[in-house]
């Protein structure tokens, strides 16, 4: 049985619902503008109408526009640092020295310039065999008998200021005897506690000296060039406290770089 095709059919399609009244939407007058079509306005990239137009602003960038006098105080701020800095670094870790003679020739000659090294005695005492340079003849009371721990430190401070022992120069040996050992010498020749040291450095001669122990804390030092040396043949056993430094690296002149032995 063929299904019936319902496309032709005259069935009536009822009439639409009447629309319900609500409330009525505002219409707007005639006299409201929306800001977008008719704003006099400029909007974000435009210019209004008889305004020049107006240069883009420049950001401003950090560290610009620095005054003169800002700079002057930020380069005084790192003199002052770096002042600073190298008082404490000369003061308590390194110096350079000249050797101002000859009596530790021909390790070290005259114009020779060293640099010492402060931090080595922070940790061990002097040894023999080191090149040490200290600020005085130890016959000054106060490196002998001084309990102060701030003594040294501010000595050391005012040394670099030029403020102290502006009237000494500091002498520069070489270690033989340490606290307790008996040193002495016989015909030139070095004994410690009655065995015989080997000196290669030395300009030898036909001295004698001792025997005599070393107290305690103090050493004995002697110049490389025993025969035109003053040192502790002279003025006696030198305290550890008075020492600057030791002497590790000849810097100056080129031809003689490096460590001195």
């Amino acid at each position: 049985m063929a299904e019936e095709d319902n496309t032709g059919s005259t069935e009536e399609t009822p009439p639409p619902a009447e629309a319900k009244p609500g409330p009525e939407t505002p219409q707007p007058s005639p006299d409201e503008i929306y800001p977008d079509e008719k704003s006099t306005t400029p909007q974000v990239g435009e210019e209004a109408e008889g305004e020049s137009p107006r240069k883009p602003r420049k950001e401003k960038r950090k560290g610009e526009n620095i005054t003169f006098w800002q700079g002057v105080r930020e380069v005084i701020v790192i003199l002052l640092i770096a002042a600073f800095v190298a008082i404490i670094v000369q003061s308590f870790f390194f110096k350079a020295f000249i050797i101002p003679s000859s009596s530790m020739s021909p390790t070290l000659q005259v114009g020779d310039r060293v640099m010492v090294n402060k931090m080595t005695y922070y940790f061990r005492k002097p040894r023999r065999g080191d090149i040490v340079v200290w600020r005085y003849p130890p016959d000054d009371p106060r490196s002998l008998n001084t309990t102060n721990l701030f003594y040294w430190p501010i000595q050391q401070i005012l040394e670099t200021l030029h403020l102290a022992h502006r009237g000494t120069t500091p002498f520069v040996k070489r270690v033989i005897a340490t606290e307790g050992e008996t040193m002495q010498l016989k015909k030139g020749q070095l004994y410690i506690n009655g065995k015989r040291i080997n000196e290669p450095y030395i300009v030898p001669d036909s001295s004698d000296f001792g025997p005599v122990k070393v107290p305690r804390g103090m050493f004995y030092g002697l110049g490389d060039n025993r025969p035109n040396s003053r040192d502790s043949r002279f003025f006696g056993p030198i305290p550890y406290r008075a020492v600057i430094g030791r002497v590790f690296l000849r810097w100056w002149p080129p031809s003689r770089f490096g460590r001195p032995r």
